[in-house]
């Protein structure tokens, strides 16, 4: 699908059209679902992001990566849906056919709450201010928080991983600073390693 290179602003601008909240979303659904504004009707069930293979992330959210989301209309626009992980669990192993995972991700990775970092070293933490789970990034952890050469960058223009994907005109300089900084720490910890390998 082709789709804008600066998706998080325009997604905004999109929905500032409007004070309609479903009127508000569904000129933002427009951006990814119809960005060149040739369709009549959306296909919500299609998969906007094409190559990039929304299939792939429904299996690694079922399998590795469960995120326990809810909503509550009193604080929200959206029903009453409690998240219970048996059921979840329950869909994704009939969906996939295999057995999910659920706590894979911080047994792997480790977890935020209490886990020890102190004995990792040579990963870089980027985080887009403008992705929506920013929230739950590192930038809210404090930089010395590992054994050594850990950068913890929070990326003022980014989105989602921005910063990872392929260059882009359009790419704001914080990105392009961030990248620097990515392609820097990576060159440091291969020499490192270099200089320490026995052959």
């Amino acid at each position: 699908a082709v789709v804008s290179t600066q998706s998080t602003g325009e997604f905004c601008s999109r929905t500032n059209v409007s004070d309609d909240v479903v009127t508000a979303i569904a000129a933002g659904a427009q951006m990814y679902s119809n960005y060149t504004g040739q369709l009549k009707c959306l296909d919500l069930d299609s998969d906007p992001a094409g190559d990039l293979g929304m299939t792939g992330w429904d299996y690694q959210a079922c399998m590795e990566m469960i995120l326990p989301i809810s909503s509550d209309r009193s604080v929200d626009m959206f029903p009453d849906d409690k998240f219970d992980l048996k059921s979840y669990v329950s869909q994704c192993e009939a969906q996939w056919n295999t057995t999910a995972r659920p706590f894979w991700l911080k047994y792997f990775f480790g977890g935020m709450d209490g886990f020890d970092y102190s004995g990792y070293s040579n990963i870089f933490f980027s985080n887009g201010r403008l992705d929506p789970w920013a929230a739950g990034g590192t930038a809210i952890i404090e930089e010395k928080f590992c054994l050594s050469d850990c950068p913890n960058v929070l990326i003022e223009d980014g989105a989602h991983h921005l910063d990872l994907r392929a260059s882009n005109p359009a790419d704001p300089d914080s990105v392009l600073v961030a990248r620097k900084q990515e392609v820097e720490a990576i060159k440091r910890w291969t020499t490192t390693s270099r200089g320490r390998m026995e052959l």
